[in-house]
């Protein structure tokens, strides 16, 4: 389980923009995207500008993020979902 930033290989990141997506992935409620300048944030605009600054900035990644081999990832918080990942 992922619940702080951490560095990411790009691998990795890579396998974690395939399972749920770049848009799901990058947090634009977090301070660290209202941090980020207004031009910066507009040209987020697709995977490899995501992936990119997700590299560079980990704290930007939604969390928490739970991965275990042969199960989906789940992204975020949900109780139900965390009993269901814990069950099988």
């Amino acid at each position: 389980m992922i619940t702080a930033p951490m560095a990411l290989s790009a691998a990795q990141l890579d396998t974690f923009i395939a399972e749920l997506g770049w848009q799901a992935l990058l947090n634009t409620r977090g301070t660290t995207w209202r941090k980020l300048d207004e031009s910066l944030r507009n040209s987020i605009d697709n995977a490899d500008a995501a992936a990119a600054l997700m590299l560079e900035m980990p704290a930007i990644i939604k969390r928490p993020l739970l991965c275990a081999p042969g199960r989906p990832m789940l992204l975020g918080f949900s109780e139900a979902s965390y009993q269901q990942f814990n069950e099988v």
